[in-house]
């Protein structure tokens, strides 16, 4: 995960290497200015919150938490009526029209287990979303099981810790907002998917929160085979988060939904 915090431009204050691979990881990660420890593994067991401590540890600084105007654009007043592009689209004020037309950004409504969260940050990377919002009462996005469950993917995406959806869309026009249920909403696969768009993604056994649903567009659900309906009740958010994004992925940004695109719907029977 340093080798990834790296790669993505952070810079660590402090850095522990394994007496065994210093050598090596010193020469090859290029730690800059970064203070330097080599310890044995009795010291790096006494660092480490794994039951199998990593060749190297660091210490990074957490980033200033910076205004959602510096990613999304700032305009005032509620989601309104935007200007259109030459291709009919809407575009979001304050930003280019290419980044308008890709912007996807990822909300986490009250996910509260950290391995969830730590997995939609890493889909949320795979598949190219814009930047991960969580609400106030979600996994600290910095807490050692989530950074632990992203595999480093934290360090690649944009993230914004305690913020309500509706400051979200304060900075967004034209925007259309998905949320992400269990059951009941259009099947995933037949549902049309437009950029510019924020996915709302709910805790497993409370789903969308009312204050979110308030907010939503479209409610999308994932269809699934049925000999697993009534064995399986639904996925738990950091898979089915990955799966909405991974739909959102392989649609062309801004097109209307191409049934040729389409996964096959499952049969019923």
């Amino acid at each position: 995960m340093v080798a990834a915090a790296l790669a993505a431009g952070w810079r660590p204050q402090t850095v522990f290497l394994r007496d065994e691979a210093a050598d090596e990881l010193g020469e090859r990660l290029g730690l800059g200015e970064a203070s330097v420890f080599v310890v044995n593994e009795r010291v790096a067991a006494r660092l480490s919150t794994l039951d199998s401590p990593a060749d190297v540890m660091a210490v990074l600084p957490l980033p200033e938490r910076r205004p959602l105007g510096s990613l999304l654009g700032s305009v005032s007043g509620p989601k309104a009526a935007a200007p259109q592009r030459d291709n009919g689209l809407p575009a979001v004020a304050g930003l280019d029209a290419r980044v308008a037309s890709d912007l996807l950004i990822v909300y986490v409504d009250g996910v509260q287990d950290p391995g969830n969260v730590g997995t939609l940050i890493r889909a949320a990377v795979a598949f190219g979303a814009s930047a991960l919002v969580a609400s106030p009462g979600s996994a600290d996005l910095y807490g050692p099981k989530t950074v632990r469950a992203s595999m480093g993917a934290l360090f690649g995406v944009p993230v914004f810790p305690d913020t309500r959806l509706d400051e979200v869309l304060r900075e967004l026009a034209a925007v259309t907002v998905y949320g992400l249920a269990a059951h009941g909403g259009e099947p995933l696969d037949r549902a049309e998917l437009a950029r510019p768009a924020v996915l709302v993604v709910g805790a497993e056994r409370a789903g969308l929160s009312r204050a979110a649903l308030a907010h939503v567009d479209r409610v999308v659900t994932i269809p699934m085979a049925p000999p697993a309906r009534g064995v399986v009740e639904s996925l738990n958010a950091g898979v089915a988060g990955a799966i909405a994004l991974y739909e959102f992925s392989r649609r062309p940004a801004g097109a209307a939904d191409d049934p040729a695109r389409r996964l096959p719907a499952p049969q019923e029977g």
